[in-house]
């Protein structure tokens, strides 16, 4: 279990020791660090904090004015109102504010924190993964909405091709060309699929064992157009595996990586390939390409939420792309990382780990 961090803040030394003693007695590992002020506390800000108790009058002003502040530097803990006097007014204010619970000190006892730290460290988790939740959901969403338009333009495309090889008499690449657009439509539909799934909360999904030559397969046919009119070439080697997996959302993070390798092609013709290998447990796929190259400040940070290299600032593009491909490769309880070995170019590799796990449940 994890040892429990908790912040006291107080002015008043006997009050301290009092609080100190009883959350010792119920809580004997947790480490306790004390304040007597807030700017005091507010000068552990980088440290971790589970649980706060604030004093509602302290020298520098009062507890209630300190929340909002406590909350930003720790969002993740839950914060406790304490005061010498038990009033009403008080306790509706401070919840209000963003306190978790309010006590009066003359109510102290180790039974009474026990229960009030247990509630709130409940209560906060359950907040904080509504929040994480809200965030991933939203963030899915419009990255799936924005994606989707692939799949579509694939489809205009070879729809025009098809029409020009009809035209030319060649049925045979009619035949084939028929054929990618039925991929690319169940390429869209799966996405669409994949977008009510995670609009709904309670919806977990199944993870399925299939070939990684079906997941190039799809890919190719999503990103026809977007292949024919770069000029890229793009290899994979699948290495005859096969892979547990969510296919519609690594055909989605593979989808992302390519289009970003075509994108950021610095005006040479891209060159693309896409490996698979065992990993363990599970598989690891890497995307190197020839283009501008990610430098190295930017190899973590080009995973977060909007982040984009300052250079290919002038590309079309929300910045959510490699945001998504973490998020997919976390799914699949994997990682996702820049080579920051490759000097030329960007290689991006990804693991795939559900096969170390239980299919069902995986949400």
């Amino acid at each position: 279990m994890a040892v429990l961090k908790i912040l006291l803040i107080d002015d008043d030394a006997g009050d301290r020791k009092l609080l100190r003693r009883l959350l010792t007695k119920t809580h004997p590992g947790a480490r306790i660090t004390e304040a007597e002020s807030g700017e005091t506390a507010l000068e552990h800000v980088g440290k971790q904090a589970d649980v706060i108790f604030l004093d509602y009058l302290l020298p520098d002003g009062t507890g209630l004015d300190l929340i909002a502040r406590l909350n930003k530097a720790w969002p993740r803990a839950v914060l406790f109102m304490t005061t010498g006097h038990g009033d009403e007014e008080i306790a509706k204010s401070v919840i209000l504010a963003g306190a978790s619970d309010y006590i009066p000190k003359s109510a102290l006892s180790a039974e009474a924190l026990n229960r009030m730290i247990a509630n709130g460290l409940k209560v906060a988790d359950m907040r904080w993964r509504i929040q994480e939740q809200q965030i991933e959901l939203r963030l899915f969403s419009d990255v799936l909405i924005h994606d989707m338009r692939a799949p579509l333009r694939a489809i205009k495309f070879l729809s025009e091709q098809i029409q020009e090889e009809y035209e030319s008499g060649d049925l045979d690449e009619v035949a084939r060309q028929f054929d990618l657009m039925k991929k690319s439509v169940n390429k869209t539909s799966e996405l669409i699929e994949r977008l009510a799934s995670h609009i709904n909360p309670h919806s977990e999904g199944r993870a399925e064992r299939v070939t990684v030559e079906s997941l190039f397969d799809s890919l190719r046919a999503v990103l026809a157009q977007d292949l024919a009119v770069s000029g890229a070439r793009l290899s994979w080697q699948s290495g005859g595996l096969s892979v547990l997996c969510f296919p519609p959302d690594i055909v989605q993070l593979l989808q992302n990586l390519v289009s970003n390798a075509i994108k950021y092609s610095g005006g040479e013709t891209p060159e693309i390939s896409v490996i698979a290998e065992p990993a363990d447990p599970g598989l690891m796929i890497s995307v190197s390409d020839n283009g501008i190259g990610v430098p190295p400040e930017y190899q973590e940070k080009i995973f977060e939420p909007f982040k984009r290299l300052q250079r290919g600032s002038e590309q079309p593009g929300t910045g959510l792309g490699l945001a998504t491909c973490a998020k997919i490769a976390k799914r699949h309880k994997g990682l996702i990382w820049c080579d920051p070995q490759v000097v030329s170019g960007t290689t991006i590799r990804f693991t795939v780990c559900l096969d170390a796990m239980d299919a069902r449940g995986i949400a």
